[in-house]
């Protein structure tokens, strides 16, 4: 088989113009592929990460009948005793080593007010030494500063230009309690944050969780815990150790992977963009069916003398199929490498989006910091070879069906 090698290397040798035109059209192919897959995997990322810290964690437990109706927030529908959840999770030998935080978290509707002015909003009802490092908001803060007692609050930037607030300012929010009754609560504006995510600034503010367990009269219970793993891929593995661990069946225990239609939006945007890698991989190796077509019909005498010195119709197959997958080779590798250098400069510095964000509800960074990883690149490179072989299939077969006698009187 090494001389169907060197043969195929010096045949690729001997037209350099061309093989030269083949291996830069897989090049671009592959460099735009391996830039696309490393802002891909950077958006997805983002998406994860951003969804799971604001909406449901890696893992959330709520009570089935919160699980049911959670797309609106039930403030009826809690946990009565979730000190002996938190507890238990952190404290478990084979699971905690698994987590990296546990929170109490309430999200519910309110209408805010300040002289005369009305706007709807979500609260957002939790610990803030937790969610300093959940939320992450006391990095965004443009005014003023982040929660440190009772009866404050820190609302987005959006929220505070349309209520004209300030730190400082009084805020009056009111919403229906766990007892269905309509309750009105006066918090201080200490701080006023600006995330560059809409969904955030325009929508939400935060209180700390025992305020909002005052407000919606909830006696102690809480809406939802969340968790956070060291690596949520094992999102699913853990939640089922947590929900054999409780044993509760009035709780629900689900992994992000499991609920919402971000999750589904998520496995979904992952096979699409896969069929796209192969596609444009395919059509930056297509030159390569033109040009080894060519190669055939020009050396149609070579084939002829090769096959009647004994050369099989597998071996002939094989010649033409190894020189189109080291066109293919050698393009990858170098497309891969342009893309690699691209993908590392954004890795580091970043993609900003902003002004293409600024009118979306996405929950995404304005700025997209590509995925980098050996295994990604490596992935890009096989498809670039084997897209490169698959292209040389056709030609190679032709070739290894020319009669030997007809391919040599016809030249």
């Amino acid at each position: 088989m090494l001389y169907i090698l060197k043969m195929a290397f010096r045949n690729i040798s001997r037209n350099r113009r061309r093989s030269i035109l083949a291996f830069t059209s897989v090049a671009l192919a592959i460099a735009f592929v391996t830039f696309f897959r490393g802002f891909a995997g950077g958006l997805i990322r983002s998406i994860v990460k951003n969804y799971t810290k604001n909406e449901t964690g890696h893992i959330r437990i709520t009570t089935n009948a919160f699980a049911d109706k959670s797309r609106f927030n039930p403030v009826t529908e809690n946990i009565d005793d979730p000190e002996r959840i938190v507890d238990a999770i952190r404290s478990d030998a084979e699971i905690g080593p698994e987590v990296n935080l546990v929170t109490e978290r309430i999200t519910f509707g309110v209408l805010l007010s300040k002289r005369g002015h009305n706007k709807a909003a979500v609260a957002l009802g939790g610990d803030p030494g937790t969610e300093k490092e959940l939320m992450m908001l006391q990095n965004s803060i443009r005014r003023g500063r982040y929660l440190r007692g009772g009866r404050e609050t820190i609302v987005g930037a959006k929220i505070a230009d349309a209520l004209n607030l300030e730190p400082g300012d009084t805020l009056k929010v009111m919403t229906q309690g766990a007892d269905y009754a309509l309750h009105l609560r006066k918090f201080a504006v200490v701080g006023i944050f600006e995330t560059g995510l809409n969904m955030l600034d325009d929508r939400f503010f935060q209180i700390p969780l025992e305020d909002a367990k005052k407000l919606l009269r909830t006696g102690g219970g809480t809406q939802q815990i969340l968790i956070m793993l060291k690596d949520y891929r094992a999102a699913d593995e853990v939640a089922g150790k947590i929900a054999a661990l409780l044993g509760d069946e009035d709780l629900d225990v689900a992994s992000w992977s499991s609920r919402g239609d971000w999750a589904a939006m998520v496995r979904m945007a992952g096979t699409i963009y896969n069929y796209i890698y192969f596609f444009v991989a395919f059509l930056g190796a297509f030159i390569i069916t033109n040009i080894m077509m060519m190669v055939v019909l020009e050396r149609r005498k070579e084939i002829g003398i090769i096959k009647s010195m004994g050369f099989s119709r597998f071996q002939v197959l094989s010649l033409f199929l190894a020189e189109g997958t080291i066109l293919g080779l050698i393009g990858s590798g170098a497309g891969l490498g342009i893309g690699a250098v691209i993908n590392v400069f954004f890795a580091v510095k970043g993609l900003d989006m902003t002004a293409m964000m600024s009118s979306f509800n996405f929950p995404m960074d304005n700025v997209i910091y590509f995925d980098i990883s050996p295994a990604s690149f490596l992935n890009v490179l096989a498809i670039g070879v084997v897209v490169s072989a698959i292209v040389s299939m056709l030609p190679a077969w032709r070739a290894s069906r020319m009669n030997a006698v007809d391919a040599i009187k016809s030249v």
